[in-house]
């Protein structure tokens, strides 16, 4: 009887101490970095797809990505940018994911992107995952919560009281499941406590940069006020004009420099003109240039070597393209001055190629 007493204990405290090692396990990489783990969601950058779900049709003109959704997640995305409209069927319980007007590029329904998402929580625990809603059709929170309920998501949704500084780390987001969050630019009230209002929280640098112009680092939205984390928009557009609404056209072609030396130079310039790292760094076309590499220095990690899929890959995984210099920084149009970020840790991967002007073919 005593034999078989102190067996069950020994058993149980085996059990506990393996069920202690799996969870310590589980906390030795977030978002895939071990350093990450106990830093404050607000104190780590990261890599963000620019209207995330507009990727098809291929190289149309209102397309902002080549890969889908999945594809991000499993190319290191971690934030993604989503624009609401109503549903064409005018069921209040759906939502449809639209590039300015449904009928300029049609996204497919939230929920098949929701569900999308979900499969990758499920089957990656120790990854948080950040959601940056454009507004478009002023829809309500209940709409948001009803879809998301929907797709299974509610068990991880965070919920950061306005005026709470004292983020949980990543760690803490991921033991207590509580690791997709979610801000929305207008429209948030109290009744969906996880929907949150953006600009209590974030600022966003100027989204609409001309090609040809220089990046930004001025406070956009909202208006001169500076907030806890900031998104830098760095993607630069053509415009025209259909139906009285004025256009932006993402440059693909464009994307090796824009997302390699030029990105660099902007992230240098605005985190010395903030004094902060740049939350969520947010491209078009992430596969070109250097967006993951490029976050995982600004968080002063170590890369984890993951090159995105469809990438043309030169040495160390980076994108050749563009007319960097060896300190990291890049000459002409679309270009800021920085130096926060400097060659022989970034840029020995961009070879110069010729520039020139890129013309729309409408």
């Amino acid at each position: 009887m005593v034999r078989s007493s102190l067996f069950l204990t020994v058993g149980i405290l085996l059990a506990s101490s393996s069920s202690w090692v799996q969870q310590a396990d589980a906390q030795q990489q977030c978002n895939g970095y071990a350093e990450l783990c106990s830093r404050t969601y607000d104190k780590v950058s990261y890599p963000t797809a620019h209207n995330a779900y507009a990727f098809n049709p291929p190289n149309g003109l209102a397309t902002n990505q080549i890969n889908n959704i999945p594809t991000q997640l499993k190319d290191g995305i971690r934030a993604f940018m989503l624009d609401a409209y109503a549903a064409p069927s005018g069921n209040s319980n759906e939502i449809q994911l639209c590039h300015t007007m449904c009928n300029v590029l049609d996204g497919g329904p939230l929920s098949a992107t929701l569900a999308q998402i979900k499969t990758f929580m499920d089957a990656n625990p120790n990854e948080v995952i950040t959601i940056l809603w454009e507004n478009a059709a002023n829809l309500k929170p209940a709409q948001f919560q009803a879809v998301y309920a929907a797709a299974g998501l509610s068990p991880y949704l965070h919920a950061q009281a306005k005026g709470a500084t004292a983020w949980p780390t990543l760690a803490q987001m991921i033991s207590s499941k509580k690791r997709l969050v979610n801000f929305i630019d207008s429209g948030a009230d109290a009744t969906v406590p996880w929907l949150m209002s953006e600009y209590d929280f974030v600022f966003e640098t100027p989204y609409n940069i001309p090609k040809g112009t220089a990046y930004p680092c001025t406070i956009d939205r909202p208006k001169d006020q500076r907030k806890q984390m900031y998104v830098l928009n760095h993607f630069i557009s053509g415009v025209f004009t259909l139906q009285g609404d004025t256009i932006s056209i993402p440059q693909p072609d464009a994307a090796d420099q824009t997302n390699g030396p030029d990105l660099i130079s902007h992230i240098n310039s605005c985190q010395t003109t903030f004094k902060q790292i740049p939350s969520f760094v947010a491209v078009d076309f992430y596969q070109k240039g250097s967006l993951t590499e490029t976050v995982a220095k600004v968080n002063k990690v170590t890369w984890n070597g993951i090159a995105a899929t469809g990438a043309t890959s030169g040495k160390n995984g980076t994108t050749n393209g563009g007319s960097g210099n060896s300190d990291g920084s890049s000459k002409g149009a679309n270009a800021a001055a920085g130096s926060l970020l400097t060659g022989k840790s970034v840029a020995a991967g961009f070879l110069a190629t010729a520039a020139g002007a890129i013309v729309l073919l409408l």
